[in-house]
């Protein structure tokens, strides 16, 4: 028919509409561009109407569709056509995704020619377009749809024997996606055993085209066991083998799931035939029931006796008041509230007694719309376990000791009478309660504990602490099992205790005591030791291995006697046989031992005896205070107080001497000047003989106060007086007047009269005198200097404040030497740093102390605590 061919050239020839139907009904864009002039291009309207744009709103150039080419594309589409222009070639074909104008993206297959010049140059290009978007989203779907599945393509080049594989495929294979497979690497991935099924498998298909679908295990190239599915087709043509592919899917999951489901409907079918347990079937939404035969034989009956069989059949069987606890469980199940079903029921048997059965149960099935569809369970004659158990409660609640049954969910069965009392219980229905809601103070180590001898686990424990809700400690000694309503069912636990509170604090203390005692034994500050009844040494601490030079084992090996001073030994035996005899139940005294160097080693021994309830002695306690330092001290005090009272006898003689002659000298000073008046009355008016004259005064008054001192004892405090305050600071100022006027200070005595303190008139006379003449020493000449005095009562003593605003003293480097002997601080050259230093131990003396606040180049408080005479 080839002149339709040439006819229709023709035609389109002759009538370009026929080119027009052509390229509008047959194809998705026609595109024809010149390539020696490239912005000249020629675009069909329904290329640019597929593309959602108005053919009139674009300029026929190439920028117009190459900005439409998605960008990963573009590069490909421009390179692929500048090779085929420098080839021999001038057919293409390439897929290139457009933008659509509403954001999508366009599939086109394009299918091109080069049209050449005679000289071999390419200066046009026509082009058609097929939209294959479509194909290309259902391809795409179908891609991911093998992804999701884990199903993969594969296929042989028979020219070849080249095994092609998909991208799933070889994800399957694990291997990368540039893997190239040969038909000997393909069949090695199959594990053994295995690979001899695919080999005879691919045989057959090539031989004869029977095709394959398998269950395989393949070792993957990363080493992974995984199952798959490999089926096997293929195409013949006149009897010879043209094609041979397949799919290729990961199967493990559900492989494994098949196989685990296998094992665990095996197990099943083991335990019930090893249980002997009857077992029902139950289509909630239609009553339809089954049950095997050893559910009818547990009550009596063969099956065919209980036909025609429905939940009926349970129901007439079941007894009333269980019928409703049961139906309540199942309604749990059925509203998801509980997951399993699980009671403990009667049914009639077919002599007319009651079986009691262990009714248990799984909805295992739902309706789409969520209904409960299909229940399984299984039910075990559980009478003699029955039988039993109330025997066993008897047993429990009658018991002497503290036991408590509980099931497999630790709610209480039974419970003697001793668990009631030991717990506080009394009064309390906790039968069928939980034990957790008994007890809710009980912590997750005991929940692990229950939980573990649910399992089978037994434990004991001798001495456990169980804090209560209220905050008391019990102290328990206890042991948990397991009970069995058959060899293999358990039932639940039973728990025995022992209240051992009482115990356990007497234990407590008693530990505490002993740990006390060997810690005060072994780091006693004194010498300790225990000896047995013949008194041999048990044991000695550190301490009085160094008092006596001995160690341990030497002493374990003498005995006390033996190192005892020989003048000591009568009256220290004659003591211990008294405390052996039960005449005095300890003793003390003084003795000495010979140290092991051969010293003399005073101590002061202590000891006592520990007897048992029946008065037999256990051992004996020495306590070892070492006084040799003591003594040797005591010595050399009692010499030194002996040269003390030689010395104060002597000192006391001069002190005598030198206040009698002084008072003799005063005495003529005071005469000359009494008479140098009487003869010249004028010279009364002289300032200078007035100081003078003072000055004499004073001094009287001094030796005065110095015969006084010499006068008392060594009891001080005892021969202190009632001294006016303000007198004394008057007489202090009226002494200083002319230091004062000279260093331009200002003195000013803000104490008021009669305020009254305990004191020495010499010691307050040269406290005041020392302070106010260091306040105005060590003035400042950079401002107005003062210094005022003052006082307050506190507690038991009038405080003397002396304040002034002069150099102030550096406390942080000073205050520790203030008081110091010889200790000076302002660099003055008839500073002798002794001021301070009496005028301490004056202030002491008399029952008081001394402060001091003080600031650089501020100022300085002295405050004196005297005893107040006012009280």
């Amino acid at each position: 028919m080839s002149y339709l061919k040439d006819e229709l050239y023709q035609l389109v020839k002759q009538d370009s509409s026929i080119f027009n139907f052509v390229q509008d009904i047959a194809l998705d864009g026609l595109w024809f561009w010149d390539l020696e002039n490239q912005e000249h291009e020629w675009v069909s309207l329904k290329f640019w109407t597929i593309l959602g744009y108005n053919p009139e709103e674009l300029p026929s150039t190439a920028s117009s569709w190459q900005n439409m080419i998605h960008h990963e594309d573009l590069e490909t589409v421009l390179q692929h056509l500048q090779e085929i222009s420098h080839k021999a070639e001038t057919n293409f074909n390439l897929i290139v995704r457009y933008y659509h104008k509403n954001g999508s993206v366009k599939w086109l297959k394009m299918i091109g020619l080069i049209i050449k010049s005679d000289t071999g140059k390419a200066i046009r290009l026509i082009a058609a377009h097929v939209d294959i978007t479509d194909l290309k989203v259902k391809e795409d779907l179908l891609v991911r749809c093998n992804v999701a599945a884990s199903v993969g393509f594969w296929e042989i080049n028979l020219s070849t024997m080249q095994p092609i594989w998909s991208h799933v495929t070889k994800i399957i294979h694990e291997v990368s996606d540039d893997y190239i497979p040969d038909i000997h690497s393909a069949l090695d991935f199959y594990a053994v055993g295995n690979k001899e099924l695919i080999e005879n498998a691919v045989t057959k298909l090539l031989k004869t085209g029977t095709p394959y679908d398998l269950e395989l295990q393949i070792i993957t190239a990363k080493g992974n066991l995984k199952w798959v599915r490999a089926i096997g087709l293929s195409e013949f043509v006149n009897g010879i083998c043209t094609r041979v592919y397949g799919t290729f899917q990961d199967i493990n999951q559900s492989k494994v799931l098949e196989i685990a489901l296998i094992s665990e409907r095996e197990k099943l079918e083991n335990v019930i035939l090893g249980t002997n347990a009857g077992t029902w079937e139950w289509n909630i939404q239609t009553g339809e029931t089954i049950f095997n035969e050893r559910w009818a034989e547990i009550v009596g009956y063969t099956l065919d006796e209980l036909q025609p069989i429905s939940i009926e059949t349970w129901v007439n069987l079941s007894h009333p008041e269980d019928l409703k606890k049961s139906n309540e469980k199942i309604n749990d199940c059925c509203n998801k509230i509980t997951e399993y079903y699980h009671i403990e029921c009667r049914m009639r048997h077919k002599n007319g007694h009651w079986v009691w059965i262990l009714d248990r149960g799984k909805i295992t099935s739902w309706t789409a719309d969520g209904k409960p569809l299909m229940m399984f369970g299984t039910h075990t004659d559980i009478t003699e376990q029955k039988l039993a158990f109330e025997r066993n409660q008897q047993f429990v609640k009658q018991a002497p000791s503290a036991i408590a049954m509980f099931d497999t969910n630790l709610h209480y069965l039974a419970a003697s009478n001793k668990w009631i009392d030991d717990y506080k219980l009394n009064g309390l229905d906790i039968i069928g309660k939980s034990h957790y809601e008994i007890f809710p103070e009980i912590g997750e180590d005991w929940k692990k504990i229950h939980q573990n001898c649910l399992q089978g686990v037994s434990q004991k424990c001798e001495e456990d602490k169980f804090l209560r809700e209220d905050g008391t400690v019990q102290w328990i000694e206890w042991e948990i099992k397991p009970w069995f309503l058959d060899s293999k069912t358990q039932g639940g636990i039973i728990m025995y205790t022992d209240d051992i509170t009482e115990r356990k604090v007497t234990q407590e203390k008693l530990k505490i005591s002993e740990q006390a005692f060997r810690g005060n034994f072994e780091n006693a500050a004194i010498g300790m030791a225990l000896l047995n009844k013949e008194a041999n040494l048990i044991q000695a601490n550190k301490r009085l291995c160094d008092i006596i030079g001995y160690t341990e084992n030497e002493l374990k090996k003498a005995t006390f006697k033996n190192i005892t001073h020989p003048d000591d030994r009568d009256l220290d035996t004659t003591l211990y046989h008294n405390l052996i005899n039960g005449k005095i139940n300890d003793y003390r005294l003084e003795k000495r031992y010979i140290h092991k160097n051969n010293s003399i080693v005073y101590v002061i021994l202590a000891a006592s005896v520990v007897r048992d309830d029946e008065g037999e002695i256990l051992y004996f306690i020495f306590q070892v205070v070492d006084i040799t330092a003591l003594k040797n001290a005591e010595y050399e005090i009692q010499t030194l107080l002996e040269v003390t009272k030689d010395q104060n006898k002597r000192l006391k003689n001069f002190a005598h001497i030198v206040s009698h002659n002084l008072r003799s000298h005063t005495s003529n000073i005071e005469m000359l000047i009494y008479l140098l008046f009487q003869e010249n009355p004028e010279l009364e008016s002289n300032n200078i003989l007035q100081l003078i004259k003072t000055a004499a005064d004073n001094l009287t008054e001094t030796i005065a106060h110095l015969n006084e001192v010499v006068q008392m004892n060594s009891e001080t405090l005892a021969n202190l007086i009632s001294l006016d305050l303000y007198a004394f600071t008057e007489h202090a100022i009226s002494n200083l007047k002319v230091m004062a006027a000279t260093a331009n200070v200002k003195v000013q005595n803000h104490i008021t009269a009669k305020i009254l303190v305990k004191g020495i008139s010499a010691y307050l006379d040269s406290i005041l005198f020392n302070l106010i003449n260091n306040a105005i020493k060590y003035s400042s000449t950079e401002r107005e200097s003062f210094v005022k005095i003052d006082c307050y009562e506190e507690d038991k003593y009038i405080v003397l404040t002396i304040t002034d605003n002069g150099l102030g003293i550096d406390l942080k480097t000073q205050g520790s030497k203030l008081f110091g002997m010889y200790q000076t601080f302002h660099g003055n050259p008839d500073a002798r740093g002794i001021g301070l230093f009496i005028t301490k131990n004056q202030i002491e003396t008399m029952g008081g102390k001394i402060e001091v606040l003080s600031e650089v180049n501020k100022g300085t408080t002295f405050k004196v605590y005297l005893l107040s005479a006012q009280k």
